[in-house]
């Protein structure tokens, strides 16, 4: 058997991959049914517990991001819930609480978030853990499965790397999508409730904010003005649980917040995939950051309102909605990228209602996990950020479903003529 025989079926299978819906489907549900379940073991089982309190199996701190807001809740019951906005003091008491290598995360979040804080709070930190990745997963399950109504579209999404970075640090990206998914496919049918949900993002507001945006330019008053009751509603709330000291702090370290996330990068440059983050990882100043932060948020708003403005389906709307909220902000740790999930899923489901996948659309489908399990250490070895450009070619190929094409019509007789 010749060489060029044995490597012909890879390169057949590449091929099939690359040309054929179908085949490009089933690959992506053998590998998922693979993925998930080491996904969950990795989540739950190596990083989830561990033989030590609050560490892991590999003796990292367990929950890493998650500490925080644990901590954040424990002192908001103590009656310290403005404590968390003085950084020297959080720091210390994350110290204090898990060693001295978690006195790391300043607490930027605005008091709303207190409120689930404040519940984890009520339990032993691992139970607590534990508890946030399953309710965190589930709404992201539940969400997927309204977004592509069928089980192998969540076990898919489910295989993504974004998901298993959410889950091992603990944070909240997955709440994220999944309440903006949910609010954005139910706008139409169910207004109240979507408005709700999409409130309910109103703890990481840069965003939250594009949708009621949304609402707003395209008169869907009644999701509007749920939306808008649902952050009055929790701003109240936290106000009666806490007081008003959380909020005059929070207002208060909103400059050392620009300071510690987007001046001097605490996290690290690699981490944030906005175009801000883009720019200054390329050696850019903090001018050029900015302009380049304006133009990609502005043709994002731009990109996003014509989708929602022009009768596209609920499908793309959704999408254009997801893809587009993490382009706005000047802020986007990796973690935040995880609505791109679901809207390259709504994307597809999309393209298989109209006929197949374009071959653009395809190349985007299999690169995103790709790119999303590489996205830091591209970033700290060629300074280019896959993050943000995956997500302009996400918002780039929903748009171009959406948005109706021109075609130039037959030129009248005699025109040009004089």
């Amino acid at each position: 058997m010749s060489v060029s025989t044995v490597g012909g079926a890879p390169r057949g299978e590449l091929s099939a991959l690359l040309t054929s819906d179908a085949r490009l489907r089933a690959f992506a549900r053998r590998a998922a049914l693979a993925l998930v379940p080491l996904t969950l073991l990795i989540a739950f089982g190596l990083l989830g517990t561990g033989p030590l309190p609050g560490r892991n199996w590999l003796g990292d701190l367990l929950g890493y991001d998650f500490s925080q807001v644990w901590l954040a809740g424990r002192g908001a019951l103590e009656g310290r819930a403005a404590g968390a906005y003085d950084l020297n003091a959080h720091l210390a008491a994350q110290a204090a609480a898990f060693g001295p290598d978690a006195d790391r995360f300043a607490w930027h979040y605005p008091p709303v978030f207190l409120l689930p804080a404040a519940f984890l709070g009520l339990l032993p930190y691992g139970a607590a853990f534990l508890l946030w990745m399953l309710v965190t997963l589930g709404l992201f399950a539940l969400a997927l499965r309204q977004a592509t109504g069928s089980r192998d579209g969540v076990l898919i999404a489910c295989a993504h790397p974004l998901v298993l970075c959410n889950l091992a640090y603990g944070q909240n990206g997955l709440l994220t999508a999944g309440l903006l998914t949910l609010g954005a496919l139910l706008v139409d049918r169910r207004p109240v409730l979507a408005g709700l949900l999409l409130a309910c993002v109103a703890y990481k507001p840069q965003l939250a904010a594009l949708a009621p945006a949304l609402l707003l330019v395209t008169g869907r008053w009644r999701a509007l003005a749920a939306c808008a009751a649902g952050v009055a509603g929790l701003c109240a709330l936290s106000c009666l649980a806490f007081g008003l000291a959380p909020w005059q702090a929070f207002l208060a370290t909103l400059a050392e917040t620009n300071r510690i996330a987007l001046r001097e990068a605490w996290s690290g440059l690699d981490i944030n995939a906005s175009a801000f983050g883009a720019v200054r990882l390329l050696g850019g100043s903090l001018a050029s950051a900015w302009a380049g932060q304006v133009a990609v948020a502005l043709l994002a708003v731009g990109t996003a309102w014509r989708v929602w403005a022009g009768g596209a389906p609920l499908t793309l709307r959704a999408a254009a909605l997801l893809a587009a909220a993490p382009l706005v902000s000047p802020y986007v740790p990796l973690y935040d990228l995880a609505p791109l999930v679901p809207a390259s899923a709504l994307l597809a489901i999309e393209a298989h209602r109209r006929g197949g996948l374009t071959g653009a659309e395809r190349a985007l489908l299999i690169a995103s996990p790709l790119a999303a399990a590489a996205l830091r250490p591209v970033a700290g070895a060629t300074g280019l950020s896959l993050g943000l450009a995956l997500a302009l070619a996400t918002l780039a190929l929903v748009a171009a479903r959406a948005l109706p094409r021109r075609v130039p019509g037959p030129v009248p007789s005699g025109a040009g003529a004089r």
